[in-house]
C-alpha cells in the first residue's frame, strides 16, 4: 500500500487519500475514537496478509506495540490482528518495520525519529486505555 489517508484532526473525518513515496509493510491506520498524546488518533499496523479498501474500518485485537518517537514526541504504534486471526510480532515483522522507518522521512532532513522497544499485548492495552481517556 503506498497511499496515506488524511483525516481532520478536529472531527476525525476522512479528508483525502494521497500518494506516498513508500509502500507500507502492513495495513496502516488508526484506532477510531482515540486521541494519542501527539493530538492524532492512535496509530496502528494491522499484521495480516488481508488487503483492505482505503478508509475501511476493520475489527481488530491488539497483539503488541512499538515505542516510536517523532521529533522527541511519543507517537507509539499499536500492532493489531483482525478479529478471528492469530498472529504475532515476529523478528521478520520487526525487521520490516525498522526498514520502513529508516526511510519514512527521507527528504526531510530536520525530521528526527527513533524506534524504541517492541512491547507486548499488555503494554498495547495500557496505551489504548490512555488514548481513550484523552478523548
Amino acid at each position: 500500500v503506498n497511499k496515506k489517508n488524511v483525516f481532520d484532526k478536529q472531527t476525525g473525518e476522512y479528508v483525502k487519500t494521497v500518494d506516498f513515496h513508500l509502500t507500507y509493510p502492513y495495513a496502516y491506520g488508526c484506532l477510531v475514537d482515540t486521541l494519542a498524546s501527539d493530538g492524532d488518533e492512535l496509530d496502528c499496523y494491522v499484521i495480516t496478509d488481508q488487503k483492505f479498501e482505503h478508509s475501511s474500518i476493520v475489527e481488530c485485537e491488539p497483539i503488541g506495540m512499538v515505542e516510536y518517537f517523532e521529533d522527541g514526541q511519543a507517537d507509539h504504534k499499536i500492532f493489531m490482528i483482525p478479529t478471528g486471526e492469530t498472529g504475532e510480532v515476529t523478528d521478520e515483522v520487526k525487521k520490516q518495520l525498522l526498514e520502513f522507518d529508516a526511510h519514512y522521512f527521507e527528504g526531510q532532513p530536520n525530521k528526527k525519529t527513533k524506534v524504541g522497544d517492541f512491547l507486548g499485548r499488555e503494554s498495547a492495552l495500557i496505551e489504548i486505555g490512555k488514548a481513550k481517556l484523552l478523548n
